[in-house]
């Protein structure tokens, strides 16, 4: 058994790879080492039974692409908006196709939920994971922001409209679906303008 924990001899770790060094760099690998150095003896031996410091980093290493990039929850890279601030929070081109499967995610959503937004928020996340893989790492931040955007746009153009046609419904009511027959995704990007990093409406004129 190769006790990893008491020296700097790893098992099937390559230690000239981006990973490792990413690890090294955001200081994951002393944290290991400070654990290590809490450790009982009998902590210790469980520890090095279970593989030790080999398995740890072997695990801590997949969080990482072969560039050295931090993957998401979801498994993309490029996402990690440590130490960037507000920095990632730009408006940039989203392509059509990604704006029109958003818009009528929103639609679908916004019909089951009565206007709410806290139902089952799965097939939103695979279009941002979808579209993040569809750019380049660079772009995703910014990209997914615009995208966010849009989104909310989309939302409150349904909440207009439906809110035109019956003055008196609230979210959460049930509304005749019809309505938002005539919100259309150009219709209501034709309406949006920027402000700072943000996507706002400069009017909204939605028939019902």
């Amino acid at each position: 058994m190769n006790i990893s924990g008491l020296g700097n001899t790893y098992n099937g770790i390559n230690t000239n790879s981006k990973q490792y060094k990413a690890l090294k760099e955001k200081g994951w690998l002393s944290g290991i080492m400070q654990n290590e150095a809490m450790m009982s003896s009998e902590e210790r031996m469980i520890y090095e039974t279970f593989g030790g410091r080999d398995t740890i980093i072997n695990n801590l290493m997949k969080q990482f692409d072969s560039e050295g990039d931090l993957l998401n929850a979801n498994g993309v890279a490029g996402m990690d908006v440590t130490g960037k601030g507000t920095s990632w929070q730009q408006l940039t081109s989203v392509s059509e196709e990604y704006r029109q499967k958003m818009f009528d995610n929103v639609k679908r959503e916004f019909i089951q939920e009565n206007g709410l937004s806290n139902g089952d928020t799965r097939k939103r996340s695979d279009i941002f994971k979808d579209y993040q893989l569809s750019v380049s790492k660079d772009k995703r931040l910014s990209g997914t922001w615009t995208l966010e955007q849009y989104e909310g746009q989309y939302r409150a153009a349904m909440y207009a409209a439906v809110k035109s046609a019956n003055p008196n419904w609230k979210p959460g009511q049930k509304f005749d679906t019809s309505i938002l027959d005539n919100v259309k995704r150009e219709s209501v990007e034709s309406t949006l303008v920027k402000n700072g990093n943000r996507l706002v409406r400069n009017s909204i004129d939605i028939s019902v």
